[in-house]
């Protein structure tokens, strides 16, 4: 997929944009911001009836023989308790602004997390006998958290197919980094923006340049964003001078309602960063945290990598065994291929995968290469070949293709060499192209998936795969995780960068 494929969304090119700097009137949007957190508050009300009647329901017929009146009173089952989770919601930001789905998941976790255990207190006093049934405080926590994660990601799927609720937004800054922002804006559900138009002295990127109206420079940024009256403003010049940025927005801070800008921190670890104002000093303090080094999220991370494991392999071990058999029929040799990778602090490992080549595949390689010299440079680039490759069997393309034939590193995840996601699991030969950047990568188990899998595969390059290992590490958090396995599964369906 091409860079301007990627970039570009479902809306047209701006045919009009040119260098010219008339401004363009947003369409009214004065109720907007009150309908929108209405809207949530009521779709998460009908979820946490839903979960409370669901959890009631599937208690009875859990333990029918019970004579505990479970079913609460109208007042507490219709009004405290959806009360109570809704606050929580609320002091979450869920109501008021966009923000990724990474951290409306998050969110969504901790508030039903505490509104769970503020409903346990109230029950001491309304109900207390409803508090010997752990079956149903259980089934209500976990029916909460899915009700409302499905509401949320229906609502969301729905507002940006329909183009619903969307902010217009003037982006100050025309380079590369506003081509990643306006990527993590069309592939994230949490945020839906328009994007008027765009302020730059000397726009870099013909993509953003051709795709919107260019209003003007820096020096007009002021009465352009007056004129337009549009009160969200996103500045993407990470090298601004200081001076230069600090002077930018005291001019246009009276005259919007949110300034967002991309600090000079592209790459660096920003994972759990938590600011903190220098009162008095005019300066703000960045703590960064390093989530691998403690116990307790590698104990976090090896429980949520057993808890899934263990429950998919049993479902997938039917699977499993139908590919081990289509690989023996296809081809000579053992169903499966383990290779030595670089593990945890460096060390090697066993890899198991389905073997997907034939047996002398370096004899097949090293032949192709030679009669085909303009391949050469796509394996020293990439590592891996694009298209055809001479070494794959039949099965092993379709398996391939579908990502299947990594399916039993279960075994190493098991084990505890490897996690369901981390960085690549890479050869030790690759040693010297990683170069220092593998005391980073090592200090996390290779995983089935990761980053590099959900952003092109076999699309990026060696380098690029390396540096997202190692921002990964760096950032790592149980709910990135999250965030990465729901990736894997659309990167698998669409077959992005599989070969």
């Amino acid at each position: 997929m091409s860079a301007k494929a990627e970039l570009s969304s479902s809306e047209t090119m701006n045919p009009s944009a040119t260098t010219s700097h008339r401004p363009m009137q947003p369409v009214a949007k004065r109720y907007e911001r009150y309908i929108y957190p209405v809207l949530f508050i009521l779709l998460d009300y009908a979820a946490i009836l839903a979960a409370e009647y669901g959890a009631l329901d599937i208690t009875d017929l859990i333990d029918p023989r019970q004579t505990l009146p479970y079913h609460i009173g109208t007042s507490y089952m219709y009004g405290w308790m959806p009360l109570i989770y809704i606050i929580f919601l609320g002091r979450s930001r869920a109501y008021r602004e966009m923000q990724p789905m990474l951290d409306t998941i998050r969110s969504v976790f901790h508030s039903v997390g505490f509104g769970a255990v503020t409903t346990i207190v109230m029950l001491y006093f309304v109900a207390p006998r409803l508090l010997s049934s752990r079956i149903f405080l259980v089934l209500d926590f976990i029916l909460m958290l899915i009700f409302i994660y499905a509401v949320r990601l229906i609502t969301c799927v729905l507002l940006k197919k329909f183009h619903l609720f969307y902010a217009p937004v003037i982006l100050i800054g025309a380079g590369h980094t506003a081509e990643h922002v306006l990527r993590f804006f069309r592939d994230d559900l949490g945020y839906r923006y328009d994007v008027l138009g765009i302020i730059d002295d000397a726009p870099i990127s013909n993509l953003v340049r051709e795709r919107f109206l260019l209003y003007g420079n820096m020096d007009q940024a002021a009465q352009i964003i007056k004129d337009t009256r549009v009160q969200q403003v996103i500045i993407c010049a990470p090298g601004l001078e200081k001076n230069k940025l600090t002077s930018l927005i005291e001019k246009i801070q009276p005259l919007v309602r949110n300034i967002s800008f991309i600090p000079d921190l592209i790459g660096a670890p920003v994972t759990g960063v938590e600011p903190q104002n220098l009162y008095g000093e005019q300066m703000l303090m960045l703590t960064l945290k390093n989530n691998l080094a403690r116990r307790r999220n590698r104990i976090y991370k090896r429980t949520f990598d057993l808890l899934l494991t263990i429950g998919g392999g049993i479902i997938i071990a039917p699977l499993l065994l139908c590919i081990a058999i289509a690989i023996k029929l296809d081809s000579r040799g053992p169903a499966f291929f383990n290779a030595d990778r670089i593990g945890l602090n460096g060390q090697t490992f066993k890899c198991y995968k389905f073997r997907s080549m034939y047996q002398n595949s370096d004899e097949i390689l090293k032949k192709y290469l030679a009669e085909h010299p303009d391949k050469q440079k796509e394996w020293d680039t990439y590592q891996k070949l694009k298209g055809y490759d001479p070494r794959v069997t039949r099965v092993g393309r379709f398996i391939r293709k579908c990502s299947l034939d990594e399916l039993p590193q279960i075994l190493n995840v098991l084990i505890g060499n490897m996690s369901l996601v981390g960085p690549r699991p890479y050869l030790p030969r690759e040693k010297d192209k990683i170069g220092s950047s593998l005391k980073t990568i090592a200090l996390a188990k290779p995983g089935i998936t990761g980053m590099w899998q959900t952003s092109g595969r076999s699309d990026t390059t060696f380098a690029e795969r390396v540096a997202m290992d190692t921002w990964y590490v760096h950032n790592w958090s149980v709910w990135l995780d999250i965030m990465y396995l729901a990736k894997t599964f659309s990167a698998v369906i669409h077959s992005k960068g599989a070969y």
